[in-house]
């Protein structure tokens, strides 16, 4: 029986109905691999941040940013069109997302930095990872299901990703007159505790409802 998911934080719950298939846990594919060498991408961009406005290390820190933006949109693309989504990939794809965005924000909230990222954002962020990876695990090791990442955590990863580049290159985006990076790290904030919220609600409910393994 398919196990449906409670997100009763989201419109429309049904559009969000979680059903658990069995996969493959091949290890060695390519979705795989280009999740791993997204995490090695971080040694060029901490390079180039350590540049800064000099030698156009801002610059090169972008070019890896979207390159590894990239990455994150093709392996995905590239595990459905040629069928080979595995149990593996469902974990390293968003554990890689969160290793770059915690790594990049560790880095950003240097007292070092020109304009540092709060500290108080950065224990947030990965204050709620931290949960977020070992919930999983807990889930996985009692319930044998993945827990993936659904609308809600890829809008927030998207809103956390755009506050560190404003960080990154003291960027406001031109949306609204008076927007700040830090008008960014508390909306960002806000769709972190959501987020977070919804996975907790979904961790008691598959550790509730799911038979153990």
């Amino acid at each position: 029986m398919p196990v449906t998911r409670p997100d009763r934080l989201l419109p429309k719950p049904a559009k969000f109905v979680f059903e658990p298939q069995p996969r493959p846990r091949k290890f060695l594919t390519v979705p795989n691999l280009m999740s791993i060498g997204r995490i090695f991408l971080l040694i060029p961009l901490f390079y180039a941040l350590q540049k800064g406005s000099r030698e156009n290390g801002n610059f090169w820190a972008l070019v890896v940013m979207a390159s590894a933006l990239v990455s994150d949109m093709l392996d995905g693309m590239i595990a459905r069109w040629f069928h080979v989504e595995t149990d593996w990939g469902r974990v390293l794809d968003p554990l890689a997302d969160k290793i770059w965005l915690g790594a990049l924000a560790v880095f950003l909230a240097l007292p070092t930095r020109e304009n540092p990222l709060p500290v108080g954002f950065l224990l947030l962020s990965l204050t709620r990872d931290v949960l977020i990876v070992a919930g999983s695990y807990f889930v996985f090791r009692r319930k044998g299901l993945v827990v993936t990442s659904n609308y809600l955590g890829k809008v927030t990863m998207f809103v956390v990703a755009l506050t560190l580049i404003s960080y990154t290159v003291n960027w406001v985006p031109p949306v609204f007159e008076g927007f700040t990076p830090l008008t960014l790290v508390w909306t960002s904030s806000a769709f972190i505790l959501l987020s977070g919220l919804q996975y907790l609600v979904r961790f008691f409910y598959y550790i509730r409802t799911t038979p153990l393994l």
